[in-house]
């Protein structure tokens, strides 16, 4: 299943919309048994670096994000914030998801597919810039 098959089964989860510039929550911010699910416009992803936020993530429509917090219980980890004029955010909190997730686990298990999806690219990611940070010190002869 898809992102946009997963938004499918969301659609029937009522929607915020917010303005550019508005500011979903923020990194450290404590955790409140909420993920979102983006229906239109984009959404940033923002982590503290160096006393400066620098965007590491771009969401768009059939994304989600927030998921760590609803169920690790643990602080959010970035700043979340609509970069596009506007975005339609659909907010599930914990009840909600185990009540549509109930109604049908095909869409727990293709959510838990994605998220796993996603973390699987980012620890790419973190290994290519290993590679590359690796490269760079043979070159200038530091190891």
């Amino acid at each position: 299943m898809s992102s946009r098959r997963i938004l499918e089964f969301v659609q029937r989860v009522g929607s915020e919309v917010y303005p550019a510039g508005h500011t979903i929550f923020r990194e450290g911010d404590a955790p409140d048994d909420t993920m979102y699910f983006v229906f239109s416009g984009e959404i940033g992803v923002y982590k503290g670096r160096g006393g400066s936020e620098q965007e590491i993530n771009r969401l768009k429509p059939g994304d989600f994000f927030g998921e760590m917090a609803l169920v690790h219980h643990r602080p959010r980890l970035a700043t979340t914030r609509v970069v596009s004029p506007e975005a339609r955010v659909a907010v599930m909190n914990k009840a909600l998801l185990l009540k549509l997730s109930g109604g049908s686990p095909q869409f727990l298990f293709n959510l838990l597919r994605y998220a796993i999806s996603r973390l699987l690219a980012a620890e790419d990611k973190l290994q290519h810039t290993r590679e590359d940070l690796q490269n760079e010190k043979r070159a200038r002869g530091i190891f």
